[in-house]
């Protein structure tokens, strides 16, 4: 009897996806369920590759998959996805980021708030990328590059014999510091508490692409619980960062942390309490509202630097000519 109905609803589920799918290019035969999972986990890049090919065949410009029970479409025109990103609602599009982003960043992460609660707190965000915050940013930035380019000079230096380093392991290492820097500056400067947070974030990232399976031992479990201690290292990053504002008036922001959400927040407070009308929206959130934010910035300006900073090495590699205009130009500022 069990038997009989999981083949049927294994049959309702493969006609429910060749349904969806229709003449779109993608996998005819999945599995039920967890779909092409299997083949997502154990090469990613090779699975994304395989759906950006599919995709540029069509003239339709995307393609289908089925991936963690749910059906996907992969856009490669451009054109669409603006299209898309422009009907993100709750009655359209939702942004999903991660097939089980969720279960571990929360429905309350910002790039899952949909409506007016998500523009409030989009246009809180703008105002720490005008030229001042910017202009602190990029400092911290040149700093922790120069230092990370002189170690693998000295490294590459030491190899016997001298041969070239691989930057895929290396890039990560950096972008992660300088995330930490721009994002939270001071308030995690001791060496153990960097080096718990380097290593939580590097299971929390790896959770992002294994599957689900909350049980002891596995990737996913290990990222659920490096999430958190995540989210608790950078409350009590946002709790310093609180408490330095408030007793300090002439406190010079260091980082993001200052500029946005704290300094930007007692502004409002204060203005709000001065004008006896409420507060704007989030301007009053908790020190764990603050974290999850800072934790959505530091995971997506990791996985975005990383990539952009390995595919600009990779073609200016492929492209010689333009590698020699780039150090002509370095050269003569």
């Amino acid at each position: 009897m069990v038997v009989g109905e999981m083949w049927r609803l294994r049959f309702v589920l493969k006609i429910s996806y060749l349904k969806k799918k229709r003449n779109i290019p993608g996998p005819n035969l999945v599995f039920p369920f967890i779909g092409n999972a299997i083949s997502f986990v154990l090469n990613t890049t090779k699975f994304w590759e395989l759906q950006s090919a599919n995709a540029k065949s069509s003239c339709s410009g995307f393609s289908a998959n089925y991936i963690f029970g749910h059906f996907m479409i992969f856009i490669s025109s451009s054109d669409l996805t603006l299209k898309v990103l422009a009907n993100v609602r709750p009655d359209a599009f939702q942004l999903v980021a991660q097939p089980i982003g969720k279960k571990l960043l929360g429905d309350r992460n910002l790039i899952y708030l949909v409506g007016q609660e998500h523009k409030d707190l989009r246009r809180r965000v703008i105002p720490n990328f005008t030229p001042r915050p910017l202009s602190t940013y990029i400092s911290i930035q040149q700093i922790n590059i120069l230092k990370h380019l002189k170690s693998w000079v000295h490294l590459q230096s030491s190899r016997t014999p001298t041969k070239p380093i691989p930057l895929r392991s290396l890039v990560p290492d950096m972008n992660l510091e300088i995330s930490q820097a721009v994002f939270v500056g001071p308030y995690l400067s001791e060496e153990a508490v960097r080096q718990r947070f380097n290593e939580d974030f590097n299971l929390f990232n790896a959770g992002m692409i294994n599957l689900p399976n909350d049980f002891s031992g596995f990737a996913f479990w290990y990222a659920r619980l490096g999430a958190q201690r995540l989210l608790q290292t950078l409350a009590t990053c946002v709790r310093e960062s609180r408490t330095r504002m408030m007793n300090n008036d002439g406190f010079k922001p260091t980082c993001m942390l200052d500029f946005f959400i704290i300094q930007e927040n007692i502004r409002e407070i204060a203005a709000a309490k001065q004008a006896a009308v409420p507060p704007p929206p989030h301007s009053s959130g908790s020190d764990e509202e603050v974290s999850q934010l800072l934790l959505d910035f530091v995971f997506a300006a990791l996985d975005t630097n990383t990539s952009s900073l390995l595919w600009a090495v990779t073609l200016l590699d492929s492209h010689p000519e333009v590698l020699a205009r780039v150090r002509e130009e370095v050269a003569g500022v």
